[in-house]
């Protein structure tokens, strides 16, 4: 069943890549591919040849990665989560880079064609005028906006604090989603051609749909609060369909903002690129990744949708841009961790006049000073997870028992399991994967506290 959990979470994403990828090659802002050509290229046979070859190639290789997820589907892992989700990992990172191989090759291909073609547009360091100077008609959403779904949001600290921290966060998202709206946009306009017209049209649209994807963020953040909140207080069933139903919805409604803003550049620029038009591909990368050393900005636009990127001249941007790479390939050593976290047994120590729980590490220490009481659990108290880890295996961190919030670290498939209360009212519920080992340090601390 875990198995198929990650299968049918991420199996979708060549698809996804493939709809996206496929759409580059559609002319927006005079660019297919990532090349900036003129308005005569979209009827030359050379370069429909070569986006034809590029969408050939490039569902072959969607087509071929995802029939190769499906014989993971039928292995068994057994209680070894982590060994899955290492393979899934590793199957994910080549998901996310190999469709971009042919659209590197086409890019290329079509960038020396330009070349040979005399397409290059030499228009220098040009300077895109800023965005004050016209006057699109847009005006800013106003902080007070994100202040409605900042309340909703916190409205579950009334009813349960268990995951007070969680709550916070992400209301703390929420304003961190308005200052992204309003200052990680660029103010720079759309302009492809001499046409102010259509450059007030493209920095409207790309103005209103990037506070759109903003203000659907903050509702999304506030609504998991209260999903969270159903949860804990029992509606569990409800909860977890309201969870997966706003997930499904908010990925639904974020490109169907991103593909609707692709389409009006597509159309709104059709009759683009006879005379002058802005041609900046020497500042990309593969048509992806901007360089610009004359450039101030860290922050830029994307060339296409409602996006913004990094400007890799500069320290910061390689920072980003590096830590997006290690972010990705690091992926498959989440499933190494997690397999760590689920072989490795949880011991329970008496020492220094301290009881102290061991996992991968030292996880608590609670000396037998500050205990004011001790009690020995056969079974499993019922406890559901707030903050922490929750395996076969392994249940650590903070979770809802029947002393109210507790700190946890045992072996939920051995008992029994020992409960500690300590003079500042904290409490602790511990389980060793040796059950001798649990009863010897019950005895032990019982002593000394009787």
């Amino acid at each position: 069943m875990i198995n198929f959990v990650l299968w049918i979470c991420i199996i979708w994403m060549p698809v996804l890549f493939y709809v996206i990828l496929r759409n580059e090659a559609k002319f927006k802002k005079n660019i297919s591919l990532g090349v900036t050509m003129p308005q005569e290229a979209r009827e030359d046979e050379e370069v429909l040849n070569i986006i034809k070859v590029f969408k050939k190639e490039l569902l072959i290789v969607t087509i071929a990665i995802t029939l190769s997820a499906i014989p993971f589907m039928l292995l068994s892992f057994g209680s070894r989560i982590g060994q899955g989700m290492t393979i899934w990992m590793i199957w994910l990172v080549l998901a996310t880079v190999v469709p971009y191989v042919p659209y590197v090759k086409y890019h290329k291909q079509l960038k020396v064609l330009k070349e040979e073609r005399g397409w290059v547009k030499a228009q220098g360091d040009i300077r895109v005028v800023a965005f004050s100077g016209i006057d699109d008609g847009y005006k800013w959403l106003s902080p007070y906006a994100f202040i409605i779904p900042f309340v909703v949001a916190l409205i579950p600290l009334v009813f349960e604090k268990t995951m007070a921290i969680v709550y916070l966060m992400d209301a703390g998202m929420i304003l961190l989603c308005w200052l992204g709206y309003r200052y990680l946009y660029r103010n720079k306009m759309e302009i492809v051609d001499e046409n102010i017209a259509v450059t007030e049209a493209l920095t409207r649209i790309r103005h209103r749909n990037w506070g759109k994807v903003w203000m659907l963020t903050a509702w999304f953040l506030a609504a998991i609060n209260v999903f969270n909140m159903l949860f804990l207080k029992g509606a569990e069933i409800i909860a977890i369909c309201g969870f997966v139903f706003l997930v499904v919805a908010f990925m639904i409604f974020v490109f169907r903002i991103e593909f609707s803003t692709r389409r009006l550049q597509e159309k709104l620029t059709e009759e683009s690129g006879v005379d002058f038009y802005v041609d900046e591909d020497d500042k990309w990368i593969w048509g992806m990744f901007y360089y610009n050393t004359q450039d101030s900005r860290l922050i830029i636009n994307s060339r296409t949708g409602i996006n913004t990127t990094v400007n890799m001249a500069k320290p910061a941007g390689k920072v980003l841009m590096g830590l997006t790479v290690m972010l990705l390939l690091g992926l498959p050593f989440l499933g190494m961790w997690m397999d760590k976290l689920e072989t490795t047994p949880v011991g329970l120590q008496f020492s220094d006049d301290a009881v102290i729980a061991v996992h991968t590490g030292e996880e608590y220490e609670v000396e037998v000073d500050d205990i004011v009481a001790i009690e020995y659990c056969v079974e499993k108290p019922k406890i559901r997870r707030t903050v922490g880890t929750g395996m076969e295996n392994v249940q650590k961190g903070i979770f809802s028992t029947p002393w109210g919030s507790a700190k946890v670290c045992l072996d939920p498939k051995n008992g029994p399991y020992i409960h500690i209360e300590t003079e500042d009212g904290e409490h602790y519920l511990f389980g060793s994967s040796d059950d001798e080992q649990t009863e010897a340090v019950y005895e032990q601390v019982k002593g000394l506290v009787d």
